[in-house]
């Protein structure tokens, strides 16, 4: 691999060289030396002016072309996608694989293109580190709207820092689940305090006072759940609250273990009503309560959030709508708002609780 050497401050800073021709050719970009449509030099000029390989140049120009700033036509050659005033706009999301993720994206892709907007789609795979490297990697493109579904949002591992700093430089970017309070930064989030409080209220009205929420502590939105959950339960006097968190993906089965240790409590101790702080984490406690022969609602009743596609438990499940679609269409309309010179939005968006058959009243057990 082919490298050019900077140095500054006594100091050696080795660059690749095919980032080197990837970024003079996106100040190229940036300077509207090219339009949009125009074709940028062949790849043996830039082996020349470069003395660089074809493979060097050739991974130049594929970077170049996953971020959407040009078009390769195979015979024809390299051509521009977008220009200094380019229509482009990415969205971050945590786990494109999620039952959420895809609605939202659909719902703010089809608003981007009747608006003739184009979108870089991005998956962060729930890694900080991965999100900051995609978010600094389209700046540099010249992305110039954002909508991001931030990861580890609670916590100081997150990329609040960096939000900040684009938004001072101009960036306009739209927060979607998580509200940090960034000046210059528009978010569209549910009411998620709404959803636990509601939920312990239901526990409380048929009886229960024995309960347990279980959420992720890294994300925002469900340590709100279970902070309202807990709070209300508080109020309302309930006799015994399991507080019950996890800081990594569901999806790698952290909440079933978490459900295991709850439902294998003695009969008089284990929880008979329990708050997921999502559908998915609801499902993993349903499969641990049918290989421990308990019933849903006989022995546990469950709440969740989101209304997720989750299977046969999906017709079953007492949860809380989450407008999924809606969502990223409003996300997409408040940042081309804000595109096009308009102040900031905070939009709340209330879940509407769907009354299924996970819930029953307390079964009473011999103390």
């Amino acid at each position: 691999m082919l490298y050019v050497r900077t140095f500054q401050l006594g100091a050696i800073a080795i660059t690749p060289k095919y980032t080197v021709i990837e970024r003079y050719l996106l100040e190229e970009l940036k300077s509207g030396k090219y339009a949009v449509g125009d074709k940028l030099p062949t790849e043996k000029e830039l082996m020349k002016k470069f003395s660089a390989s074809r493979e060097t140049v050739r991974k130049a120009l594929d970077r170049l072309s996953f971020k959407a700033a040009i078009v390769r036509r195979p015979g024809l050659g390299t051509f521009v996608s977008y220009g200094r005033d380019n229509h482009l706009v990415g969205i971050l999301v945590q786990q494109i694989t999620s039952y959420i993720f895809p609605y939202i994206v659909l719902g703010a892709e089809d608003h981007l293109f009747r608006n003739e907007y184009k979108m870089l789609l991005g998956n962060s795979s729930e890694d900080p580190v991965k999100e900051r490297q995609i978010l600094s990697e389209w700046i540099e493109s010249g992305v110039k709207g954002l909508i991001i579904d931030p990861v580890y949002s609670a916590t100081k591992r997150s990329n609040k820092d960096l939000v900040q700093s684009m938004a001072k430089s101009g960036v306009k970017i739209v927060l979607v689940h998580s509200d940090w309070n960034i000046d210059n930064v528009s978010c569209n989030v549910l009411d998620d305090a709404y959803g636990g409080e509601k939920a312990s209220e239901i526990f409380f009205e048929y009886g229960h006072q024995r309960v347990a929420v279980i959420y992720k502590s890294t994300h925002l939105p469900g340590v709100i759940r279970a902070k309202s959950f807990v709070d209300r339960c508080k109020q309302l006097g309930f006799t015994k609250i399991y507080e019950k968190s996890f800081n990594v993906s569901e999806f790698t089965g952290a909440p079933m273990q978490i459900a295991h240790e709850l439902m294998s409590l003695p009969a008089q101790l284990r929880p008979t009503a329990v708050f997921c702080y999502n559908d998915a984490t609801a499902l993993q406690l349903q499969l641990v309560a049918k290989r421990l022969a308990l019933n849903i609602p006989e022995d546990i009743s469950v709440i969740g959030f989101d209304d997720g596609p989750i299977g046969d438990f999906r017709e079953v499940l007492t949860t809380f709508s989450h407008p999924k679609e809606e969502v990223g269409r409003k996300s997409a309309e408040i940042l081309l708002d804000m595109l096009n010179g308009s102040n900031t939005h905070r939009v709340v968006h209330k879940p509407e609780l769907i009354e299924r058959s996970s819930v029953a009243k307390v079964k009473e057990y011999p103390r």
